[in-house]
Parts: C-alpha cells; structure tokens; sequence
C-alpha cells in the first residue's frame, strides 16, 4: 500500500513544521524581556536557564518538525515519481551535502527537512544580532537565506 499526501495536507505539514520551530526563538526572547524588566536577575544563571530550557524544549520540537516534514514530504513525492522512480537514500549514505543526514529520504525530503531548523536558527540570529547591533551575523543570514530560497522552490514545486 502506498501513501501519498495531497496538496492541502502536504501544506498542513509545512505549517505545523514552521509552528514548531517557534519555541527555540519565543524562549530566548523571553529571556531578553525578562533581563530588561527585572534589572536585578543574575546574569549568568539567566543566561544559563535560557540556554537549558532551549536545548530541553527547542531542539527537540525542531528535531520532531523535520521528521514529520521529511515523511511527508517523501509522502507528496510519491504523487509525482511513484514508488519505484523514488530514490531513497539510507541514513548517513547519499549525495555529497546531504550525506550526514541521520534519516532515510530523498534529496528533496533532506533538504526540506532543514526548513524548521532554517526558520528556528534564523530568528534566532535575527534576534542575537539586534541585541548586538552589529552585522557580524550576515554570514548567518546569507546562508540561511540561500537554504530557504532552495526549500521554497522544492516545496513550490511539490505543491504544483
């Protein structure tokens, strides 16, 4: 039995995967309004607690958004190539740029994968970057920049 996953659904996924990249930003801008409306905490120990409670709730939800992204999006590929025209790679195997992939997927399903990763990180150096008040994340962005233009034409091109 094969599944494949409409327009609609497929669209679905990438909004929750957007959703569930938020929490990675939300806790460090929480910890800025908190610093700068309770002048009396603890730097450090604020810093500490932002940084823990990124790590224990963030980075898993970024982690759980790819994997649901990644499955739908080999789900929404099946709708175009089928099951046997799809090429799968196994864990750590594949192209070049993608090969240190931990999950089974295609091409398109690694680099789509990256898109809550992009939209978590991204807000992240926007926010670190105005705290600083400096350019010194253009890199950063740059970069970010780039992956997201490729997951906007993967997923353009999925969605047609």
């Amino acid at each position: 039995m094969t599944i494949t996953l409409g327009r609609r659904a497929f669209l679905r996924e990438l909004l929750k995967a957007a959703l569930l990249s938020l929490p990675l930003p939300m806790v460090s801008l929480a910890g800025v309004y908190f610093y700068f409306h309770n002048r009396d905490v603890n730097l450090i120990g604020l810093g500490v607690s932002v940084v823990t409670i990124s790590a224990l709730t963030g980075v898993p939800l970024i982690f759980y958004a790819s994997l649901r992204l990644n499955a739908a999006t080999l789900a929404r590929e099946r709708v175009y190539s089928g099951v046997p025209g799809q090429l799968i790679h196994k864990p750590l195997e594949g192209p070049l740029l993608l090969r240190r992939s931990m999950v089974a997927g295609s091409v398109k399903s690694r680099a789509l994968a990256m898109f809550p990763g992009c939209i978590g990180f991204g807000l992240e150096f926007v926010l670190m970057s105005y705290l600083m008040g400096g350019g010194g994340f253009f890199v950063l962005y740059a970069l970010t920049g780039a992956m997201l233009t490729v997951q906007a034409i993967i997923a353009a091109k999925l969605i047609r």
